[in-house]
């Protein structure tokens, strides 16, 4: 279960609203917690393995950095290009490793506010209060007309699409369907 199938959840209980017994909204409250775990536990996993890239990416580009240097000491012509194509391509690379770090540490910061928001609630209604009790997110700031839990649903939707965006561009120039 992802991210997405988690806030469908969650959109599910908070839809019920009123009618729905606190308890029951609880009980919801907790299979999301546990999603939200998973998830961020598949967040950090990613996160680390394109830190693990990153690094490997910044090797090349020092290698390829040192054998240009090599080349151009027995001045080897040839090798020198080749290097410095290589060194191109490598620093691409490593531009774009270093921005997918950049979004995927931005996703986890998001996953782990809203887990917290969610355990917060989840504490609300396991002691019998409505949702409405529930203590809003950190940060959540209301605007006129919107309660802060709307406005923070507002705000956590349009970061997500901004992520999302970022990470389809990523991986179209990485060049992967998936």
């Amino acid at each position: 279960m992802d991210l997405d199938d988690i806030k469908a959840q969650l959109d599910r209980i908070f839809a019920a609203g009123p009618r729905t017994a606190s308890r029951e909204q609880a009980a919801g409250l907790r299979a999301a917690l546990i999603d939200f775990k998973i998830g961020i536990s598949q967040i950090r996993d990613a996160l680390t393995r394109s830190e693990r890239e990153l690094e490997a990416a910044r090797r090349e580009v020092a290698d390829y950095a040192r054998r240009r240097e090599l080349a151009s000491g027995i001045d080897d012509r040839e090798t020198v290009r080749i290097a410095d194509e290589f060194t191109a391509k490598a620093r691409e690379r490593v531009d774009l490793l270093e921005r997918k770090v950049l979004v995927q540490r931005d996703e986890l910061a998001i996953a782990e506010r809203e887990y917290e928001a969610t355990r917060q609630r989840f504490q609300a209604a396991s002691r019998g209060l409505p949702l409405d009790a529930a203590p809003p997110a950190e940060g959540a700031v209301g605007t006129e007309g919107l309660s802060s839990v709307d406005q923070a649903v507002m705000d956590r939707r349009a970061k997500e699409a901004a992520v999302e965006a970022q990470l389809a561009h990523l991986k179209k120039k990485l060049g992967d369907t998936k």
